[in-house]
């Protein structure tokens, strides 16, 4: 929660794929470091585009609902734990000692997730980590409405917007969210869930994509000129949600004299 920057490292592989032509889970690892220290690990999972169930084919393990579906099965159920456990218990650990690399503490049922891609991904970004990346990291994540937490992610390189990407993530538990008609996406997010039903009058996720092609091009955070929805009587509370946000980074950025 709050604001994360710094300089931004990436890496990403293709891993575990059933048979020949198949190119398996796409894993990327991000790292912020600041100062010498890593102030965000974070790991996300694509599904295999050719996934056995249509309705994952291509969706985020993580901010989906396809840890409710792993939780059905029974190497999970042994366990008792599900991929994103296993994720936040390890990014957790790389934070709080300030390395990506040596000896963790891996859950019971460490998923191949973890071994054949956040690992290797992990030592590949610490082998880069003494040489500046030359791109920039802003995140900033705050709660935009009861049970519900906007999270806005800023890369700059050579002062510019080279990517973005906002949304509005559920909280982890129903008790949590007091709209009755929100509780059903708990541990989901509006972008990635494939039930998510929005108020907006098109996707969520289509709008936002619009956004961040919008804010390449301008370089502006909060120019929405243009933008579907943004007028009233339809405008979507969710663009003021995010020009909150918006303006806390520009601020950021305008301190530190970043252009953007």
């Amino acid at each position: 929660m709050g604001l994360v920057k710094g300089d931004y490292y990436r890496a990403e592989n293709w891993f575990a794929p059933h048979f020949p032509g198949d190119k398996g889970y796409h894993g990327i690892l991000e790292v912020v470091r600041e100062d010498g220290r890593i102030r965000m690990v974070e790991f996300n999972e694509i599904n295999n585009p050719t996934y056995y169930i249509k309705r994952y084919q291509g969706v985020s393990k993580r901010l989906s609902d396809y840890g409710f579906l792993q939780a059905t099965k029974e190497r999970t159920a042994k366990s008792g734990v599900v991929l994103v456990n296993g994720l936040t218990h390890l990014e957790a650990q790389m934070v709080a000692e300030n390395r990506l690399t040596g000896e963790f503490d891996l859950l019971t049922g460490a998923s191949n997730s973890i071994k054949r891609s956040m690992l290797p991904l992990a030592q590949e970004i610490a082998e880069r980590l003494e040489t500046p990346s030359g791109q920039r990291y802003y995140g900033y994540a705050e709660q935009v409405e009861p049970g519900v937490t906007g999270r806005l992610q800023v890369v700059l390189e050579s002062g510019k917007i080279v990517s973005l990407s906002y949304d509005e993530i559920f909280a982890d538990r129903q008790e949590d969210i007091p709209d009755p008609e929100l509780k059903p996406y708990y541990r989901q997010s509006k972008y990635h869930s494939p039930d998510y039903i929005s108020t907006i009058g098109a996707g969520f996720n289509s709008i936002f994509d619009l956004l961040v092609q919008q804010v390449v091009r301008t370089q502006s955070l909060t120019d929405l000129t243009g933008l579907p929805f943004t007028e009233e009587p339809k405008r979507a509370k969710e663009w003021d949600n995010y020009l909150t946000l918006a303006r806390k980074v520009e601020a950021a950025l305008r301190s530190d004299g970043v252009c953007g």
